[in-house]
Parts: C-alpha cells; sequence; structure tokens
C-alpha cells in the first residue's frame, strides 16, 4: 500500500535551472522532503517508493551521476535512514549550511584562477548520500556527501557504538569550514592530472594527499584536521624518522593512511596526510618563484624528486 504517497509523487523534472550554476544544492532539499514523509509510510515498500519519488526522481543530473557510478538505490538509503535516524535528524540543519556558503566558495576559485585561468571546476553536486561517501570527483561533478562532511561532534552518533564511523563522523570543527575545505581539497585531486591514483606506494599516496590538503589551506585560509596537524607537529621529529624507515623498506600505507580502523587511542590517522603537507609546504618555501610552485605542486610526476627538491628534512 503506498498510502498518501502517490499523491507527491511529481514528474522527473528539476524544480530549479541547474545548466548555469557552480553549485548545485537540490538534492538536499529533495533528500529532505522524502525523509519527511517517511512517517507516513507505513510499510518498507511504501519507504522505498517515497525515497524513489521525492529523492531519486526528482534529483539533479549530478545526483543522477552519482547514483549511476555508485549504483546506489532507493532500498539503500532506507536501510540507512532506519538503522541511524536519530544520526539522520540531528545532522539535518548542518546539511542546510551548504546554502550559506556559495559566496565563499566562488570566492575560492577566483583565487585558484588566479594562477590556472584555464581551469573550468566541475559543477558542484552537494547531495545526501547513504552513508557512503564523503567527496569525489566525478566526470562532470564534484560530489560531496554532506551527511558526511557536515558532522561534527555535536550531532548524535550513539548509534555507531565505538565503530569506526563513530570516528569519522566525530569531526569537531567549523561546518562551514570544513564543507570550503573538502570542496578545495577535492577540486585539487580533480586538478592533478598527473598523479598516479592507483599507484598505492607510500610516498606517492602522502604526496597526492597532503598537496591537496597544503593547496585548499592556501586557497581558503581553512586549516586542515586540527587534531592530525597538532599531534604531528608535536612529534615531527620521532614521526618522520619512523616515515623514512617505512619509506626506505618499501612499506605499503598501512600505517599512515587511510587507517583510522587501526590506530591506538590518542594517536590520529592519516599521519601520511601531515607529512605529505609537510613536503609540500617546504617545496613552496624553497621555491623562489613562488607562482611556479603552486602550479609543479599540482602538476608533480615524480615522488622521489619532489621529495628530493623540497629539501624536507635535510
Amino acid at each position: 500500500m503506498f498510502c498518501s504517497i502517490i499523491a507527491l509523487a511529481q514528474t522527473n523534472k528539476n524544480t530549479i535551472e541547474e545548466n548555469h550554476t557552480l553549485l548545485l544544492t537540490q538534492d538536499i532539499d529533495h533528500f529532505w522532503d522524502a525523509f519527511d514523509h517517511l512517517k507516513k509510510c507505513t510499510s518498507y515498500q511504501d519507504s522505498v517508493y517515497c525515497l524513489r519519488s521525492l529523492y531519486f526522481e526528482k534529483g539533479t543530473t549530478g545526483f543522477k551521476e552519482f547514483i549511476s557510478k555508485y549504483n546506489y538505490t532507493p532500498q539503500d538509503f532506507v536501510n540507512s535512514i532506519s538503522k541511524q535516524p536519530k544520526f539522520f535528524k540531528s545532522v539535518r540543519n548542518n546539511t542546510l549550511e551548504v546554502k550559506n556558503i556559495q559566496n565563499r566558495i566562488e570566492l575560492f576559485f577566483t583565487e585558484l584562477k588566479e594562477y590556472l585561468p584555464e581551469y573550468k571546476p566541475l559543477t558542484i553536486c552537494f547531495l545526501i548520500s547513504p552513508l557512503q561517501c564523503g567527496g569525489t570527483a566525478l566526470k562532470n561533478y564534484l560530489i560531496i556527501g554532506t551527511e558526511i562532511i557536515a558532522s561534527t561532534t555535536q550531532v548524535d552518533l550513539s548509534e555507531f557504538g565505538t565503530g569506526i564511523w563513530s570516528k569519522v563522523l566525530a569531526i569537531n570543527t567549523n561546518v562551514q569550514e570544513n564543507i570550503i575545505f573538502v570542496v578545495a581539497h577535492e577540486t585539487i585531486h580533480d586538478l592533478q592530472v598527473n598523479a598516479d591514483f592507483n599507484n598505492s606506494e607510500l610516498l606517492n599516496r602522502c604526496l597526492i594527499e597532503g598537496s591537496a590538503d597544503f593547496l585548499a589551506e592556501f586557497f581558503t585560509g581553512v586549516k586542515p584536521n586540527h587534531y592530525l596537524y597538532d599531534y604531528g607537529d608535536k612529534h615531527e621529529h620521532d614521526l618522520w624518522s619512523k616515515l623514512k624507515n617505512a619509506l626506505e623498506n618499501n612499506e605499503n600505507t598501512d600505517n599512515w593512511m587511510y587507517n583510522i580502523d587501526r590506530v591506538e587511542d590518542g594517536v590520529p590517522a592519516d599521519l601520511g596526510y601531515y607529512f605529505g603537507f609537510r613536503i609540500v609546504e617546504s617545496y613552496y618555501k624553497n621555491s623562489i618563484d613562488k607562482n611556479k610552485a603552486i602550479y609543479e605542486i599540482i602538476q608533480m610526476k615524480s615522488p622521489k624528486e619532489f621529495l628530493e627538491k623540497s629539501l624536507y628534512g635535510n
């Protein structure tokens, strides 16, 4: 039984013109509209129909490219919401902050264009994912999973227990600044056309991610993960000795990158980001032509050569 949801179904048409805008936020509105109407659903099938008609079918072209790429279904969203209803309810106001930062994001692209005037930015599509995607670049869109990026320690995370998501989502930072930083970070990745993203060697991954962090801060003024970088500054000498040893022994990224599920209490994950940032920062500071250095950071091809030229650790 579809109850009153049938009356809410609309044609597959976006309510706002999206051909001439850098930011798409309609999908967030569509999601919360569907979320509100879930309370009227009396069965699982009703809920699936609700998400399909009010979120999927009304989605922007960015949203549709996203779900096509990752094969998400209305069932994925219903399942995620049913498992974490407190989280979704409490993160709602945070996700709406994307409507208040358009000027700051446009300022970032204005700053970027001074260095890279030929760059045509991807359209940024803010949406709600089934707690699966923070940020990623597709063919035509930069996708921001806003429920993840806008989460903070103030959101109700009780449904996640002590699992990995309780750590990922406990971002103790300004919501607007975190969104802006992620947009900038992912945009830099889109610019890294020479980067070998399929190469999982430790130094390569450190520099790919660290350069995105460095340039995101450079262009926006927003500092990356405070806890990670404060910890790195306090222990830089000892940690660098360990990382050099890891690089010399061709160790993988397990202890340095994407390891939030494996770190000890008090030790931040992703220390490879920190050292990538510091290496890039040293490269920039030791460059005579600063404008050229920005371009060279983005166009980096040889991680080992870049590390040597940076003079970091010398």
